[in-house]
């Protein structure tokens, strides 16, 4: 029986994508929302207090009836803004703003209040001191106050989110450094390391001793390996929206397949129509991931596939392994978070899947396992859909 995970069943539930609609949640941080405390709940608290001070003069006018039609127009409009601050204090609270920066979405709207409040009490007392006072101060007032509230928690959630925004950089910055140093290292080290594991599978007689060499410079290797897939993995996190355009998928799979081939594979098809995605060359790294992947895993038959469905170009990788443990596929399409216990055995898949998010396409795994109940060792297998927007 075959399993299926899709990171489209575990996107985020309608309250982040409301949040993101907002932008009060960025897309790429809506699930890592910080733990609350008393001076976020606090911070949330002074918005939705705000909304309530204000809905009562705003529904008043309506309640009691009598309004011209411009009357309930405003009385209608001061409701509803009334109400979005209600609700924003506990979508802020709810929100992946820090803490710092829901005070400060909090700060914004007290200034807003503040100011327009004390502009209108200049206008009031003008106004009182020419004889002539304003009609329904409360009324305007009401209208004034709801209308600023809102407008000033708009400006301080785009004022956090750039200086997340900053700070996001700032963190690019030292992690590419980060990243830089330890791949150069790592590759040098470990070219070392296998060179001399080599050496000395060769000049030993004892087997055990040339088998145990021998593996240390596999290990070396495939630790070297890392390195450039660490140099991928950063490439595919990147979201570089004004660098894509129609790429070719066909050849894109061809090449993918003969990489299958050149990495050991023993049968490998290949059934794409000419269909164009909306990607860069980043889409030929994650395709020959796939496919690579597959064979490294044990998998001596490899298909690939391409179609245009529903505005999408669904690239679909198959093999005859083993088959992907369930807890690594849930891991991967995002149902369960990655802990020291629970992730992904290497960093081949999460290339695929960065690959995917940053071209807010899809992905799906589909595996049956030996294991599972019913399977045969004939029936193990995985396949995994990439899905991208057409071009």
């Amino acid at each position: 029986m075959s399993r299926r995970f899709d990171t489209r069943d575990a996107s985020r539930n309608r309250l982040q994508e409301l949040l993101v609609t907002l932008g009060i949640a960025d897309p790429d941080y809506a699930e890592g929302r910080p733990e609350g405390g008393l001076t976020r709940a606090a911070a949330a608290a002074f918005v939705s207090l705000t909304g309530f001070a204000l809905l009562v003069p705003n529904v008043t006018p309506l309640a009691s009836g009598g309004e011209p039609p411009i009357g309930v127009a405003l009385s209608v409009l001061g409701t509803v803004l009334s109400v979005a601050l209600i609700a924003v204090g506990g979508l802020l609270f709810r929100s992946s703003f820090s803490t710092q920066n829901a005070v400060r979405i909090a700060v914004w709207n007290l200034f807003g209040i503040t100011v327009l409040g004390g502009i209108m009490l200049g206008i009031l007392q003008y106004q009182a001191a020419l004889g002539s006072p304003l009609v329904a101060p409360t009324f305007s007032v009401a209208k004034v106050l709801a209308i600023g509230a809102v407008a000033h928690v708009i400006i301080g959630v785009y004022d956090a989110r750039r200086v997340r925004a900053q700070q996001l950089a700032k963190e690019q910055r030292k992690l590419s450094v980060l990243n830089r140093v330890i791949r150069h290292n790592l590759r040098n080290e470990t070219t070392v390391l296998g060179g001399h594991a080599s050496l000395v599978a060769e000049g030993v007689d004892d087997p055990d001793l040339r088998e145990s060499a021998e593996m240390v410079a596999r290990s070396a290797s495939v630790i070297g390996g890392l390195a450039e897939d660490a140099k991928r993995l950063q490439a595919a996190f990147e979201r570089r929206p004004d660098e894509r355009g129609p790429v070719e998928v066909d050849a894109v799979v061809e090449d993918a397949a003969d990489a299958a081939r050149e990495a050991g594979a023993v049968t490998v098809e290949v059934d794409a129509d000419p269909v164009a995605a909306l990607a860069d060359d980043r889409l030929a790294t994650a395709v020959e991931e796939l496919a690579t992947n597959a064979v490294d895993h044990g998998a001596s038959e490899v298909s690939l596939s391409a179609r245009e469905r529903d505005g999408d170009v669904e690239i679909a990788v198959g093999d005859d392994g083993p088959g992907i443990h369930e807890s690594e596929s849930r891991v991967i399409t995002g149902r369960d978070p990655e802990t020291q216990l629970e992730h992904a055995s290497g960093l081949g898949l999460w290339i695929v899947r960065a690959t995917a998010d940053a071209f807010d396409g899809w992905l799906s795994i589909e595996t049956v396992r030996e294991d599972d109940a019913g399977a045969s060792a004939e029936e193990t297998g995985t396949t995994i859909t990439l899905g991208v927007s057409a071009a």
